[in-house]
């Protein structure tokens, strides 16, 4: 292997499920030099699919994108990629994501016109791994099985690639790490071998990082044994045979320290990344074969700050003589890059110093990934822009010396829209969206809400003022509840925010001109309670409100459901302190808003993420054309296995009425009555994330009988989005829908739905499933105006239009 080739070295991040928040896009997460190129990964898709943007510089110094790359299926299904990626010589290699497709990594060539081209999948799970993982149940453990399919790593090395599976399925963590070899004739990436310990049980971590070396494969546990283990096989060019050849255990490293977080071959010598843990500093450790052929530790390379536990070591790139070393949570998670060079001597690496970075800022984890060239280098900052990420490329002076950063992302930063009505025009698009017979009032972006950058919206609701008329939206954001005049709807005006413990996912509804709302995995966030009237006054804004109650029977909770009728709101979904409920009704008389006080609880037998868990409903003082319940108070609750009627009158004694589901049942998520209580639409969170269907679906159910709900209809959206809240006004639906927006379906024949417009929140390419977009959509408002919440872009007011004379 030559001196002379970039060596890159990677860190791979989680991706969470939106009850926790929900995965940014990590722009920056991998990133890779290839000649006068770079390339780096956007391996999620809040906004947009999952990319690979390739960047290459202009004759005036700027950068320009030369190419993207998504995975084959992202827009229909929301495929993305794992979080590695390798190039050599042309070639580039991207670890797989999709969990129903076993493909490992997709590669790429550059062809002689210097542009990239498809190359080939490389397979990884085995026949009968694929065929156990399909066969997976679909309860919480096979649901999550699909969800966070197992990181596929990759790494490249002249004629050989290599892919590992990195957690998910029990079948999936036994398949090893595939080594393949491109034939020079055809073209094809040919299995050569499979790679295993030899001796022991294979730790879940086998495989989490990887580096190819000439006929050499490392291949790292960083949490097998006490600080982690690196495994290195060799290939008998005689046979063709990869064998272990040996196993690296070191010496005098903390429990836990992370050996083998970062791998790299350089010529000879092998690196190994430990980042420590926060007690102790990093290392990036040396090895070297002796005159026997084995492996001997011959230095290890220190932090110039080595009291400081900045995850020194967690990614590094060598090239020649250089070595660039990342301490990503140095400097309050910032970040730092460490340049060192070689001594001609002895080979010793010596602290060159600091690389400058101006822009970098807190959280950014500037140096968790690092790709160096002969005249370029880039250094990713995946979770900066509130985990949007960013990117930082470098270029080589005359004297040897680097330039100053120049920053890139993935351009999609949307601009405020006020001013004045914009029309959807006839060819489906306003201002950048597509549309259809929904018109574009004014758009507000997260960071017009007072949010910072990369913060995400959650649900949101309205409020009427009674005595001004005045229309406002209550908005669910990360840091609280911000509140936007929406009077005059094409110049809204941000009030301001009532700050609470940050959540990924609120709820809000109003009852007698207050605001209720939650926050799920927010600690002691408890049911919130704020004046509304108070916003009939605020000077200078925005300002930042203080609540006018909390009721501490709860913690967190997920969602709200709130009868404004009977004045009665149940948190569910509770979770972290108080009575719970078992995640079930916790029931809170809120008729005198200031003073909440417990009322009950209704624990049902159903749920997914734990038995006994609602997830959201509707409670009503029932006047639908069942008789023997008029007047009660009867609630419809989504309890994820099964939509659960219960008679919740008598709140010391809950009467569950029915429960009913249906077949291709994945999470039943959220619903609403119709006006006349006749019929209830139901959404199922995970049936097109989990392949059960290719389009967005709504059941439709007959409730006439309480005791004997019948679904008689399912409605097939046009995309193959996830569907999420639907609230109905009248005889339309209003779906948010994420990735798809906005859609507004006419259900005057309840049975046979028909879609009659709708505005997508997202601009980007493609509506496939996946938790980006558009959270709730509230219909409300006398004026006919619809607020939208869509969770990375911000605020959209909208109109739709009336539906057309019937001729």
């Amino acid at each position: 292997m030559s001196l002379t080739r970039p060596i890159t070295v990677l860190c791979f991040l989680a991706i969470l499920l939106p009850t926790s928040g929900w995965a940014q896009d990590h722009f920056g997460t991998a990133v890779v030099v290839d000649g006068d190129q770079v390339v780096i990964l956007k391996p999620t898709n809040s906004r947009g699919p999952a990319t690979i943007f390739v960047f290459s510089p202009t004759a005036d110094g700027e950068w320009q994108v030369d190419a993207e790359f998504y995975p084959a299926a992202a827009n229909e299904t929301g495929e993305g990629f794992s979080a590695s990626l390798a190039s050599v010589d042309g070639f580039l290699l991207v670890g797989g994501g999709d969990p129903k497709a076993h493909w490992g990594a997709a590669a790429y060539a550059r062809d002689a016109a210097g542009d990239w081209q498809a190359a080939g999948m490389l397979p990884l799970m085995s026949a009968d791994s694929a065929a156990e993982a399909d066969g997976a149940p679909l309860d919480m453990a096979g649901i999550m099985s699909i969800l966070r399919p197992p990181v596929r790593l990759v790494a490249l090395d002249g004629r050989f690639a290599a892919v590992a599976a990195r957690g998910g399925s029990a079948a999936a963590s036994k398949v090893g790490v595939a080594i393949y070899r491109r034939d020079a004739a055809t073209g094809r990436w040919m299995e050569d071998g499979r790679l295993l310990p030899v001796e022991g049980e294979v730790h879940r971590t086998f495989g989490a990082t990887i580096a190819l070396g000439g006929d050499r494969a490392a291949i790292a546990a960083p949490r097998q044994g006490d600080a982690g283990q690196v495994f290195v096989f060799a290939r008998n060019e005689g046979t063709g045979e990869w064998m272990q050849e040996a196993v690296l255990i070191p010496d005098s490293l903390e429990r836990r320290s992370g050996f083998g977080t970062a791998l790299a071959f350089d010529g000879e010598r092998l690196m190994v990344g430990t980042p420590g843990r926060k007690s102790t500093p990093g290392t990036v450790t040396v090895y070297a074969t002796d005159e026997a052929g084995a492996w001997k530790e011959q230095g290890r390379v220190l932090s110039p700050d080595e009291a400081s536990a900045d995850r020194f070591g967690t990614a590094f790139a060598v090239y020649g003589d250089e070595l660039w070393v990342g301490a990503p949570i140095a400097d309050d998670k910032a970040g730092r890059v460490y340049r060192f060079t070689r001594d001609g001597a002895d080979g010793e690496w010596v602290a060159g110093g600091l690389l400058a970075t101006p822009g970098v800022e807190a959280d950014f984890r500037f140096g968790a990934s690092i790709a160096l060239g002969r005249n370029l280098a880039v250094v990713g900052a995946p979770q900066a822009v509130g985990s949007h990420g960013r990117a930082a490329i470098f270029t080589r002076l005359q004297d040897g010396g680097w330039s100053e950063a120049v920053w890139l992302d993935d351009g999609l930063d949307l601009e405020m829209i006020t001013g004045e009505e914009r029309r959807c025009s006839d060819d489906g698009a306003v201002s950048g969206f597509t549309c259809s017979n929904v018109d574009l009032l004014s758009f507000l972006p997260v960071t017009e809400l007072g949010g910072d950058p990369g913060e995400g919206m959650s649900d949101i609701w309205g409020w009427t003022d009674p005595s001004t008329g005045r229309e406002y939206a209550l908005i669910g954001r990360n840091g609280g509840a911000a509140f936007v005049d929406i009077t005059d709807p094409t110049s809204p005006v941000y009030l301001g925010v009532l700050p609470a413990n940050r959540s990924g996912a609120r709820d809000l509804k109003v009852y007698q001109d207050h605001l209720f709302f939650t926050g799920d995995g927010a600690g002691d966030h408890g049911l919130i309670v704020f004046d509304l009237t108070r916003l009939r006054d605020v000077e200078n804004p925005p300002v930042e409100f203080d609540a006018d109650a909390k009721y501490t029977g709860i913690a967190s909770a997920h969602n709200l459901i709130l009868d404004a009728e009977s004045g009665f709101a149940y948190p569910v979904g509770a979770s972290g302190g108080g009575e719970t409920c078992g995640g079930g009704l916790h029931m809170v008389d809120i008729r005198d808003p200031l003073n909440p006080t417990f009322a009950g609880c209704y624990t049902d037998t159903e749920g997914l993420v734990w038995e006994g868990r609602t997830h959201d409903g509707q409670c009503v003082v029932y006047r639908g054309p069942d008789e023997e319940y008029q007047g009660r108070e009867i609630c419809f609750a989504s309890n994820e296995t099964a939509l659960r009627i219960v008679d919740v009158t008598d709140k010391t004694n809950p009467v569950p009425l029915s429960a009913g589901t249906y077949p291709g049942r994945a999470y039943i998520h959220q619903g609403w009555l119709t006006e006349d209580q006749r019929y209830f639409y139901l959404d199922d969170e995970l049936d097109e994330l989990v392949g059960l269907t290719d389009r967005t679906r709504t059941m439709v159910w007959d409730v006439a009988d309480l005791e004997d709900p019948v679904m008689v209809a399912e409605y097939f959206g046009p995309t193959g989005a996830t569907d999420h809240n639907l609230y109905i006004k009248g005889d339309r639906m209003y779906q948010a829908n994420y990735q798809a927006g906005l859609r507004v379906v006419d259900i005057s024949d309840p049975e046979n739905p028909v879609e009659v417009g709708f505005f997508d929140t997202t601009p980007y390419n493609g509506d496939p499933p996946g938790f980006g977009g558009a959270w709730t959509a509230y219909p409300y408002f006398e004026s006919g105006t619809v607020i939208v919440s869509s969770r990375a872009e911000g605020l959209f007011i909208l109109k739709p239009r009336a539906p057309a004379p019937v001729p």
